[in-house]
C-alpha cells in the first residue's frame, strides 16, 4: 500500500482495518509512505503498526507518484505472492484467502485480479460499502481473452490484482507512468510472456468519490496520449489502433464530467 498526504484519515483506517480482518492474514504487510503525511495519518499509522506485529512503514523524505512508491515497496517485500491495495478501499473478508488459493492451484498465472463494486459515500466496513454500491467493474477471465481485452482496456482491477513479484521484476518492475503504472506494467508483463486472469466475484469495495473529474482535463489527455504510443512501441497495438485509441480517449477526456461519467457508466459498468 500507498499512502500520501491528501489521503482521507477514516478512509485510510477503513482500508487497513479490511485488511486486519482478512480470514487469510497477512505475512507482512508493506506500507509506504509518499512523501510526509498529516499528523491524523501519523496516529493511525501508529494505532495499526501496534496492531499488527508483521506491519514495516517505510517513508520517503519527498512524494514521488505512485510508481515509485509501488516499486519502493516491492523491494521490500519477502514474499513472491503479493497483494495490492489502495488506501481508501475497503476488502472483502476473503479477497486475500480466495486469490492466494487459486494461485497456489494454478502456478502458470503470474497476475490475478477480480470483480469489484464501485461505490461512493463514507463507508467504512464492507457491509455498510455493500449498501453505496453504484456498479461492478467485471473483466475477461481467461489469459486469452485478457490479452485481446488489453488492446483496448486495462484488463486488471489494480486496487484487488495480487502477483508473483518474480514475475513484476522481470518485466522490470512499477516505472513512472502518469495515471497508468498498472497498466504499463501489464503490457510489459505480457510482452514478458507472464499470463493473467482474473475472478468473477467480487473482491473489494472501491471507493469512486470524484474519480471522473479525476480521469480528465488537458493534463489527462497528454498522458493517456503518451500511453497509447508506449502501447504501441510495446507491440500491444498495431497503428490504426493506436490513432483510433488516442482520438478516442483524449475526446472523453476533455468532455464535462457529468457526460464523461456518463460514458463510463455506459459502456464500462454493470449496475
Amino acid at each position: 500500500m500507498s499512502v500520501y498526504q491528501k489521503e482521507h484519515p477514516e478512509y485510510f483506517r477503513a482500508a487497513l482495518d479490511s485488511i486486519r480482518r482478512q480470514t487469510l492474514p497477512a505475512g507482512e504487510i508493506i506500507l509506504v509512505c509518499d512523501g510526509p503525511l498529516t499528523k491524523e495519518l501519523d496516529q493511525i499509522i501508529e494505532e495499526f503498526y501496534s496492531a499488527f506485529s508483521n506491519m514495516q512503514v517505510i517513508r520517503l523524505p519527498e512524494n514521488h507518484g505512485l510508481g515509485y512508491a509501488l516499486a519502493k515497496g516491492l523491494s521490500h517485500c519477502s514474499f513472491d505472492l503479493v497483494a495490492r491495495m489502495d488506501t481508501d478501499d475497503i476488502a472483502v473478508r476473503d479477497r486475500c484467502e480466495a486469490q492466494a488459493a487459486f494461485l497456489q492451484e494454478h502456478p502458470d498465472i503470474d497476475v490475478l485480479s477480480g470483480t469489484l463494486e464501485e461505490f461512493e459515500g463514507e463507508a467504512v466496513t464492507p457491509e455498510e460499502a455493500a449498501g453505496q454500491v453504484l456498479s461492478r467493474k467485471e473483466l475477461p477471465i481467461s489469459h486469452e481473452a485478457i490479452s485481446d481485452y488489453m488492446k483496448y482496456r486495462n484488463p486488471v482491477n489494480h486496487p484487488c490484482v495480487m502477483f508473483r513479484k518474480s514475475q513484476v521484476e522481470a518485466a522490470g518492475d512499477y516505472q513512472p507512468c502518469a495515471f497508468f503504472e498498472d497498466y504499463d506494467l501489464w503490457a510489459r508483463m505480457l510482452r514478458n510472456h507472464s499470463r493473467f486472469a482474473n475472478l468473477s466475484h467480487n473482491l473489494l469495495y472501491m471507493r469512486v468519490n470524484h474519480m471522473h473529474s479525476r480521469r480528465g482535463g488537458l493534463g489527462y489527455a497528454k498522458a493517456i496520449t503518451a500511453f497509447q504510443f508506449r502501447l504501441y512501441r510495446y507491440g500491444v497495438i498495431r497503428l490504426p489502433q493506436l490513432f483510433y485509441g488516442v482520438a478516442l480517449r483524449v475526446t472523453v477526456s476533455i468532455l464535462p464530467n457529468w457526460a464523461r461519467k456518463r460514458i463510463y457508466d455506459a459502456k464500462l459498468r454493470k449496475h
